[in-house]
């Protein structure tokens, strides 16, 4: 087994890019080493057992918490890279990175793994469908500006109220569109609303549990989209931690492949 590389890293800056979404920029003479990643690759922050960011490596047998982000950007000559964090409320309840997040102040230091890479479009295909909510819009942003200047399709993106919207780079034949207060069900419905457009789609999407599920019945049923056109997956469960929605997603998959269709 490859064995886990940790960076020590400072925060350089934290702003708060809209209502629920807050951004920190990371440095650290160990970005020398981090490797160049993908759109849409990802982190573990790490925090010990109390929910405080671990400031070094952990030693053999320390109990910790990791939680998983996207690498939204990463400038391996400043030596900065930035993730952008979507805010579950206030205070400890809210999670550990949630919360930190928000009271994180520069020069603060945590350690991070990494970086994991991820699935992300189908390679051959006609037009594309981004769609997530807001836990998803750092993968989705990535992605998006990854992009050939000649794709087309749509980005749907679920927020948490109006004031959410940011500006995305993307190419002119990609349509953006926001999704406000429109719960875990809105992502799903969101592709009978829009025009499908000819040809062969490649559909990404990343969002919570229940919505995921709901995303991937309808591309099966509605749409029959074939299963190596699309990758869908969920970043997070209601009412669960991440470990515990880590389990609910690994036996969701074993039984969601034994339907092959």
């Amino acid at each position: 087994m490859k064995k886990r590389q940790y960076y020590q890293l400072q925060v350089l800056s934290t702003q708060r890019l809209t209502p629920n979404l807050q951004r920190l920029v990371l440095t650290g003479d160990d970005l020398a080493a981090f490797p160049h990643t993908p759109a849409g690759s990802y982190i573990k922050l790490l925090f010990n057992q109390f929910g405080e960011p671990q400031p070094t490596a952990p030693e053999e047998n320390q109990k910790i918490l990791m939680r998983t982000y996207t690498v939204r950007a990463l400038n391996k000559e400043a030596k900065t890279l930035t993730v952008d964090f979507m805010l579950h409320g206030e205070g400890v309840e809210a999670g550990p990175a949630s919360h930190w997040s928000q009271s994180a102040k520069v020069g603060d230091t945590i350690v991070v793994a990494g970086p994991g890479t991820s699935k992300g479009l189908a390679p051959e295909h006609d037009w594309v469908i981004l769609l997530g909510d807001m836990t998803a819009l750092p993968a989705i942003s990535a992605q998006l500006e990854a992009l050939p200047a000649q794709a087309r399709g749509y980005a749907i993106i679920s927020i948490v109220s109006e004031a959410d919207k940011q500006p995305l780079q993307s190419p002119e034949g990609i349509k953006i569109i926001w999704l406000v207060h429109t719960g875990s069900a809105g992502l799903a419905k969101s592709l009978l609303d829009i025009e499908w457009l000819q040809g062969e789609p490649a559909v990404w999407a990343a969002c919570e549990f229940s919505s995921m599920r709901a995303i991937r019945s309808t591309l099966d049923v509605e749409f029959n989209v074939p299963r190596s056109q699309v990758y869908v997956t969920s970043y997070w469960r209601e009412g669960r931690s991440e470990d515990q929605h880590k389990i609910d997603k690994r036996e969701d998959a074993e039984q969601y492949s034994r339907h092959v269709s």
